[in-house]
C-alpha cells in the first residue's frame, strides 16, 4: 500500500517539509515517486528514499518526519485502497438539460470537489444530462460543478468550468487557436517527459508530456519569444506537431537540438583525470608516505573525493596494495599522500564506507566543501541556465569547494546558486539545490 511521507528536502538547519510516496521496497531499502524531478530523473529510473532525502540521517526512521496513509478495501473487494463510494441514484428531473464536455479526459466524481473519489473519465464532447433543475448558469462557471449523468448511466459531479451548452461551442473553442506568425522559430525541448500545459504557469491543465528534444514552433514573434527561451521565471506559446498549442516552460528549451545533444556528449568531471574514494571513514591524509603524528594534514570523511596526481598507469597498480601511497588532490586543493590500499576508484566505488568503533573521526572542514545529489549536474560559467554557459556535467557526489563567504544559507535552496571550483581546478556556479555539505 502506497504512503505519502513527509521528508527534510534541504540541509539547513530545521525541517524544510517535502512529501513524496513510498510505494515499495528493493533490497532493503524504500522506493519512491517524487513531484519534484531533479536533473537526471526519468519515468523509468527508480528513485531510493535515503539516496535522496537524508537530511535527518540515513535511516528511514530519521529520514521520514511523517506520514499519511489510507486504509481499507479497494474497490472489488481487493486490497491496497479506500473502496470508491457511488453515489446513491437520482430520477432525472423534468426539466432537465445537456452540457458537452470541454476537455478529454474530465474526471467524474463521487462529491463537488477535487476532494471527491475519481468515478471515471469522460472523453471529449461527451454528452451529459443534468441532474440539477434550473442549473444552466453554473455550465463554463469557475468554481462551480454540476451533478450529471453520463451516456451508460453513471452519476456523479463534473467540474463546471470544462462545460459548454452545444457542440458548436467545442468547435469554436478549436477555432480559436493563434496562427502560426510569420517570423516564427523552431525550439526544443532539453528534458523527457516535458510538461504541455493550458496555461503559462504549472497550475495550468496538463494537456501532454513530450518526449526529449520535442519539436516546436514558437507562437510568439521572434522579436519577443527568442529571449524567453532558457529564462527559469518564463513560459514560451508554442504548437506541437500535431497542431496542439499549449505553453511550456522557456527553460527546459534550447534554439538548437544539434547544441543540446553535443553538450550531452561533453567532457565530464573524471573523464580527464583519475579520481579514487576511501572505503574507510577518517582516512589519513599525509604530507609524507609516513605515519606519524607530524605528517598529518587531516583526516578525510567517507567518500571524499581524490584526485590522483601521479601517472595513471602507475596510480592503478598502486589501489588496494598493502604499503603504497597515493599522491592525491582533495577539494579544498590541498596535495598529499593517502594509504593505496584503503582506496577505490571513483567510478568502481566500493559496496559501502567501513565504520567501526575505533575508526578515527573526519576533521572539520575549514572550507565550505559540498557534494552534489545528482548525476550530469551542470557546471556553469555564469548563475543561468542558459546556452553557451555550459562548462561539463558533474557525477554525482562530486566534492565542490565553494568559493564565496557567507554562502552556507543558500545550500539546498531552490533558486540560489553557488561559485565553486572542482577537483580538476574548473571554477563555476552550480544550482545550490542539488547540492548538500559534505
Amino acid at each position: 500500500m502506497p504512503v505519502i511521507a513527509q521528508v527534510d528536502w534541504s540541509p539547513k538547519a530545521g525541517v524544510q517539509t517535502h512529501w513524496i510516496v513510498i510505494y515499495g521496497k528493493e533490497n532493503g531499502r524504500y522506493l519512491m515517486k517524487d513531484p519534484y524531478r531533479y536533473g537526471g530523473d526519468s519515468p523509468e529510473k527508480k528513485l531510493y528514499l535515503t539516496d535522496r532525502y537524508d537530511h535527518q540521517g540515513k535511516k528511514p526512521a530519521q529520514a521520514i518526519t511523517g506520514v499519511v496513509w489510507y486504509e481499507g478495501r479497494a474497490q472489488g473487494g481487493g486490497r491496497g485502497g479506500a473502496a470508491v463510494e457511488k453515489l446513491k441514484k437520482v430520477e432525472v428531473p423534468a426539466n432537465t438539460f445537456t452540457a458537452f464536455v470541454l476537455e478529454d479526459g474530465l474526471a467524474m466524481r463521487n462529491a463537488p470537489s477535487v476532494a471527491g473519489s475519481l468515478l471515471k473519465r469522460l472523453p471529449l464532447s461527451v454528452e451529459l444530462t443534468s441532474l440539477e433543475p434550473d442549473a444552466e448558469g453554473k455550465v463554463g462557471t469557475q468554481d462551480e460543478w454540476l451533478h450529471v449523468q453520463e451516456p451508460e448511466g453513471d452519476q456523479g459531479y463534473v467540474a463546471a468550468w470544462y462545460l459548454v451548452s452545444s457542440k458548436k461551442d467545442i468547435v469554436a473553442k478549436a477555432a480559436e487557436k493563434v496562427s502560426v506568425p510569420s517570423d516564427t522559430f523552431t525550439v526544443y525541448g532539453t528534458a523527457e517527459g516535458l510538461a504541455f500545459r493550458s496555461q503559462p504557469t504549472i497550475a495550468g491543465t496538463l494537456l501532454k508530456r513530450l518526449p526529449l528534444y520535442a519539436e516546436f514552433s514558437s507562437l510568439e514573434p521572434s522579436s519577443t519569444g527568442r529571449d524567453k527561451v532558457g529564462d527559469h521565471s518564463q513560459w514560451l506559446h508554442v504548437q506541437d506537431p500535431d497542431g496542439v498549442q499549449g505553453y511550456v516552460a522557456a527553460w527546459y528549451l534550447t534554439l538548437s537540438k544539434e547544441e543540446e545533444e553535443a553538450k550531452a556528449a561533453e567532457t565530464k568531471m573524471g573523464d580527464r583525470s583519475f579520481i579514487v574514494r576511501p572505503t574507510t571513514s577518517g582516512l589519513a591524509f599525509r604530507t609524507e608516505m609516513v605515519v606519524a603524528a607530524n605528517t598529518l594534514i587531516k583526516r578525510l570523511p567517507a567518500g571524499a573525493s581524490l584526485i590522483v596526481i601521479e601517472p595513471l598507469e602507475q596510480a592503478k597498480k598502486k589501489i588496494g596494495v598493502q604499503g603504497q601511497w597515493l599522491k592525491v588532490k582533495e577539494a579544498s586543493g590541498q596535495e598529499g599522500y593517502v594509504a593505496a590500499w584503503y582506496v577505490t576508484p571513483g567510478k568502481e566505488p566500493a559496496l559501502g564506507v567501513r565504520v567501526e568503533e575505533k575508526s578515527a573521526k573526519a576533521t572539520p572542514d575549514d572550507d565550505l566543501v559540498v557534494r552534489t545529489t545528482v548525476d550530469a549536474l551542470a557546471l556553469r560559467r555564469s548563475p543561468q541556465v542558459a546556452a553557451g554557459t555550459l562548462i561539463k556535467r558533474l557525477p554525482q557526489a562530486a566534492e565542490l569547494m565553494v568559493l564565496e563567504e557567507d554562502a552556507e544559507d543558500q545550500i539546498g535552496v531552490s533558486g540560489e546558486w553557488l561559485r565553486v571550483r572542482d577537483l580538476e581546478g574548473d571554477i563555476g556556479y552550480v544550482a545550490a539545490w542539488y547540492v548538500v555539505r559534505r
